[in-house]
């Protein structure tokens, strides 16, 4: 990548598109330079923040969202330029393709209800992380364009991979072209190098016609087969996929029972991939219970394959909600002496625990209404068995937060913080609480759909705001990866020691935020890079996460899950009376903001 494409950042002064993180007041500036055009189209791409959910009560609407009513959506399904540059890529080329590994089509393999669309849109995001090319086609998007009223009058045999009826096989035929032919041109056309084809791909033949495309095409191809024999995980699938837009209006019973004629469709004819001849030749990985187990055949794959496989590996169904906040304040607010907080920051901390246990009661309720809404209350009359081959024994047990609505356990929200006020005065059940239900090992952390834990960086003041939690024995993780960003030689200096110090790094930081670095300091790009081993740890987490963390952090973290691109980045607010929740759905990921009360900014 050219030298002026990977100048790195920092976020700890002004800059037309970041809020500093620590106001100065006002010092004679230079007018900062216009942005000239890039030398490589793309990569100075539109600063525009509308990524919040406006709506009532204690929601707020982002100021950048310019009024908007629609719940926000993230960026990643969005159209990529040519040359764009990702939050942490490490180079660009020519052909737009990384890794020495060319053209790869990811044909996902499944019954409906496998989460194949979730999977293939936590792919692209953590493949477009990392500067890959990536786009998702989902055959179910192309059948939405050409009904955009799912009543209209598509044939019933349609949502069969053998349907009977001429018009459904021309229908079918019509719509699994047009998006094998976008396919092709996104490879040939768009220099991309990573598509993933969301579709049943049911029958051996099928997936024979794809393999042979790909090989006139020079394209390599790896299935994904994603088999579920968990009952209780299959009837989350199939709830996450009623409330998809094909839904939408419908009694919630009733989009069930179609979208389990679906299922019966299907599992007749479906023919899973095999090590007989008629496969053989194949590349695929059956992917188990979303990452449970994985078998992988003719497993001689390039580097970036094995990072895709190693991805799967850590890929699991989210369920929870991911919460960011602010730490509290201290005295002077100084990066090199790693203060403690001070009597407002202790407030603060008291406060945000109170408003995250109350928001998370809340929407454990709703979820709960939403299960028994949608019929699929654990009962043995709940009519799923036929669909899957084995019975459920894959429950996991976890000693963090658990709601009691939701699963007959002991570890619930109110058990835990019974527990925490029982034993304050008998130091050996304070210690075997503390044993049993904080000191469990990192993997087991987000095992349970119902878990909560806490992530702090190991700067003091971030980590004292979660002592609250640690008082109610919540488990509370420190993470080096959390810290700010190291603001280097400008650390603790005002905007106008900095213009004096550094006219021309400044000047050049406000051009590129994101990938400008001071002298011995850290760029976002920098920081982007060692927040991986984080973000892997996050998808395989099922639960709730709270991570207190500086505005530097929090920025790259979101940007992650909210798909922006690195000139967002830089530009993100986290005020701190505002506690930021991000939920999922199989096909994008929402944000939202809470108003902490009594916090004064």
């Amino acid at each position: 990548m050219p030298q002026q494409d990977l100048q790195p950042t920092n976020s700890q002064h002004p800059t037309p598109f970041a809020v500093p993180a620590r106001q100065q007041s006002p010092a004679p500036a230079p007018e900062p330079e216009a942005i000239q055009a890039p030398k490589i189209p793309g990569n100075y791409s539109a600063r525009t923040n509308t990524r919040w959910t406006s709506s009532t009560g204690d929601i707020v609407s982002d100021s950048y969202a310019n009024g908007s009513t629609t719940p926000s959506q993230d960026g990643v399904h969005s159209y990529l330029s040519a040359n764009h540059i990702f939050p942490a890529q490490l180079y660009s080329t020519e052909s737009g393709r990384l890794f020495h590994a060319g053209k790869i089509l990811i044909a996902l393999v499944g019954l409906p209800a496998r989460g194949k669309t979730h999977l293939s849109v936590s792919l692209t995001r953590y493949l477009r992380w990392l500067g890959v090319k990536t786009h998702p086609f989902h055959v179910s998007d192309y059948r939405r364009k050409a009904y955009s009223n799912f009543n209209d009058d598509i044939p019933a045999d349609y949502f069969s991979a053998t349907p009977q009826t001429e018009e459904g096989q021309a229908l079918r035929s019509q719509i699994i072209s047009g998006c094998l032919d976008d396919i092709v041109n996104f490879f040939e056309k768009d220099q991309g190098q990573v598509a993933i084809y969301d579709a049943l791909n049911a029958l051996k033949s099928h997936r024979q016609e794809v393999a042979e495309l790909c090989e006139r095409k020079n394209i390599k191809v790896l299935f994904v087969e994603s088999i579920i024999d968990d009952e209780d995980l299959l009837r989350k699938n199939i709830n996450n996929a009623v409330a998809s837009p094909d839904y939408k209006g419908w009694e919630p019973t009733a989009a069930k029972d179609d979208y389990v004629k679906r299922i019966h469709a299907n599992a007749p004819i479906y023919e899973t991939m095999d090590f007989d001849k008629s496969e053989s030749h194949l590349h695929y990985v059956k992917f188990i219970n979303f990452g449970e187990r994985l078998v992988a055949h003719n497993s001689q794959y390039g580097y970036l394959i094995n990072r895709i496989v190693f991805f799967l590996m850590n890929s699991r169904i989210k369920t929870g909600r991911v919460y960011f906040a602010r730490c509290g304040q201290s005295n002077l607010d100084k990066y090199i002496d790693d203060e403690e907080l001070n009597g407002e920051g202790l407030e603060y901390s008291d406060i945000l625990a109170k408003t995250l246990f109350n928001r998370l009661r809340e929407k454990r309720k709703e979820d709960l209404r939403e299960l028994i809404g949608t019929g699929y209350v654990h009962t043995p009359s709940s009519g799923l068995s036929p669909l899957i081959t084995a019975s459920n024994s894959h429950s996991n047990s976890s000693d963090n937060i658990q709601s009691a609505a939701m699963t007959p356990t002991t570890s619930t929200l109110a058990h835990q913080e019974q527990v925490a006020s029982e034993t304050s005065g008998s130091p050996s059940a304070s210690r075997y609480a503390r044993r049993h239900l904080s000191r469990q090992p990192s993997t087991a952390d987000g095992s349970n759909v119902n878990s909560f834990v806490v992530w702090t960086a190991t700067r003091k003041r971030t980590s004292e705001t979660a002592n609250p939690f640690r008082n109610k024995n919540i488990t509370v993780r420190e993470r080096y990866q959390l810290n700010q960003l190291n603001t280097g030689a400008i650390a603790d200096m005002s905007t106008q020691e900095i213009i004096k110090n550094f006219e021309e790094d400044y000047l050049e930081d406000l051009k590129d935020p994101y990938h400008h670095r001071y002298p011995r300091a850290e760029s976002y790009h920098d920081l982007a890079v060692r927040m991986e081993p984080l973000l892997l740890e996050m998808e395989r987490m099922s639960g709730d996460i709270l991570i207190i963390a500086h505005e530097s952090v929090l920025r790259v973290l979101y940007g992650y899950l909210m798909a922006c691109n690195c000139y967002e980045i830089p530009g993100l607010q986290f005020p701190r009376d505002e506690l930021i929740e991000i939920s999922f759905t199989p096909y994008q990921n929402y944000a939202s903001r809470i108003k902490i009360p009594g916090v004064e900014v």
